[in-house]
């Protein structure tokens, strides 16, 4: 008898040990919280943008990644081209340690006051990126040189994680399709004397115009 209750302790113990835990490790679940922050792009880096925060004395630093997207006011997707100076947004974004990363971005097209005794701001509509029609003659992980009909040397781009590699369509290529003699379109940023790639769409190479030969034969009769 003093066998049985023995064992019968053991197992509720052993019960007890194997429950508590679990119900510590539920506990212990935790959640990321996304915050949004309204204001105007007021710089742009190879990896981050600048907000004047309407709420902020001072510019916020929001870094983004590839997973960063881009959208208008109807969500519809929209280039990381048209992230300008002077363009209204609103950042989604994600604290991680002392950094903030942008998850989404929403671009405005228009602000306008609604106070009365203040004239009416309007923001024009989104400028459009400068690009670059040319041919590569040379590609690696961060630089991709392309001949050009308006430059007698080749044009020199700075690329880097961030740069969007596409075909016509909009699907993501490699960037090892970057061979030489690949016709491109560059879509590009200056800053100070440097071009950095945002955006290159690799374009098929045109079709080479097929050669007919005709050979004629002439008989000469014999004398």
């Amino acid at each position: 008898m003093k066998i049985l209750i023995t064992i019968l302790g053991a197992v509720a113990v052993f019960g007890l040990l194997t429950f508590v835990p679990n119900a510590g490790f539920g506990q212990e679940a935790s959640t990321t919280t996304t915050i949004t922050s309204t204001g105007t792009v007021s710089e742009l880096t190879p990896d981050a943008i600048v907000v004047r925060d309407n709420t902020s004395p001072t510019p916020i630093r929001y870094t983004f990644t590839k997973t960063t997207t881009y959208v208008d006011e109807n969500g519809n997707p929209v280039s990381v081209e048209t992230v300008r100076t002077g363009v209204p947004v609103t950042v989604y974004y994600e604290k991680n340690g002392d950094s903030l990363v942008a998850d989404k971005v929403v671009l405005s097209k228009t602000v306008t006051t609604t106070d009365e005794s203040a004239p009416p701001t309007t923001v024009a509509q989104l400028p459009t990126p400068p690009t670059a029609d040319g041919i590569v003659t040379d590609a690696d992980s961060g630089n991709i040189l392309i001949r050009t009909t308006s430059s007698p040397e080749p044009v020199h781009y700075k690329a880097h994680d961030s740069t969007a590699y596409v075909d016509e369509n909009g699907n993501p290529v490699s960037r090892h399709s970057l061979t030489p003699g690949t016709p491109v379109t560059i879509f590009y940023e200056q800053h100070d004397d440097r071009l950095w790639a945002t955006r290159v769409i690799v374009r098929n190479p045109a079709p080479l115009e097929q050669q007919t030969t005709t050979t004629r034969e002439t008989i000469v009769p014999q004398q």
